[in-house]
């Protein structure tokens, strides 16, 4: 079972690696990926540090999971996308449903469970 905790936290980390790549290198594809519509210089300066942070810390905690043993770093990842799934609810309720919001949700709601299970089944018995 170690071999499906470590392929969960693979799958979490190669995702928020990609997702950190995206907005430090392309932010203005990731705002639009976001739908987050036309974006300035400081919008991309924004993408950038405040998208990049999110994901670049997901990735330290997936990776200091599957590379360094350190497993209850797996708890980065699910907070804050825990928290990010949190706040799509919050917003849910305040702002309504908007189009194209069950995607993120699912997503992010997967990286979850596959931290979780990374949590569990990392571990030796």
């Amino acid at each position: 079972m170690i071999w499906l905790g470590r392929i969960c936290t693979g799958l979490v980390f190669l995702f928020s690696l990609m997702m950190a790549g995206m907005a430090f290198v392309s932010p203005d594809r990731m705002a639009e990926t976001l739908g987050l519509g036309a974006v300035t210089g400081l919008g991309q300066n924004t993408v950038r540090a405040d998208m990049g942070a999110f994901f670049l810390a997901s990735v330290i905690g997936a990776g200091g999971a599957l590379f360094k043993g350190r497993i209850t770093w797996l708890w980065l990842p699910i907070m804050l996308y825990g928290l990010a799934v949190t706040g799509r609810f919050l917003g849910l309720v305040v702002s309504g449903v908007p189009e194209g919001v069950a995607q993120p949700i699912i997503i992010e709601l997967v990286i979850v469970a596959l931290s979780v299970i990374g949590l569990r089944f990392s571990r030796p018995n």
